[in-house]
């Protein structure tokens, strides 16, 4: 029952989550996917497609269809590798971080909105507590 009660709210967190930061990055012409890739380009500047593919477990193809998007919308910069021509290596722009560190902000609020009732100790407990987990995880990328 425990784990019943655990894995239910956890389903629930992540559709509430998703479906608030849907509607967001709608409002910015792209996909919860897309912003994986540049959460995934602004820890690693200059991966290439490969890499990104490698690290979701996604289809390369997949890959360059967001990133294309991203790049078409100023997002992303894509400069040929000087060692490997036939690769490119993908940059944030400044566009691209702006608008990173503008949906920081509003997933806070979203964070702040379901955390409303918490106290500080309780939000430092939960914020532990789910880091604990996720070093705990089985599967580690």
């Amino acid at each position: 029952m425990e784990f019943e009660l655990v894995n239910r709210y956890k389903t629930e967190i992540n559709k509430d989550f998703r479906k608030y930061a849907e509607s967001v990055l709608k409002e910015y012409g792209f996909t919860v996917a897309n912003l994986k890739y540049l959460f995934i380009i602004e820890r690693n500047q200059g991966i290439n497609l490969n890499e990104i593919a490698t690290e979701l477990n996604i289809d390369k193809a997949m890959v360059t269809r967001g990133i294309k998007k991203l790049v078409d919308l100023g997002y992303v910069n894509k400069n040929q590798d000087e060692n490997d021509t036939r690769a490119y290596k993908l940059t944030l722009s400044d566009k691209g971080n702006q608008i990173l560190n503008s949906l920081r902000g509003i997933f806070k609020e979203w964070f702040d909105k379901v955390t409303h009732d918490f106290s500080d100790e309780e939000r430092t407990i939960y914020i532990k507590l789910m880091k604990k987990v996720y070093e705990n995880r089985v599967y580690k990328s």
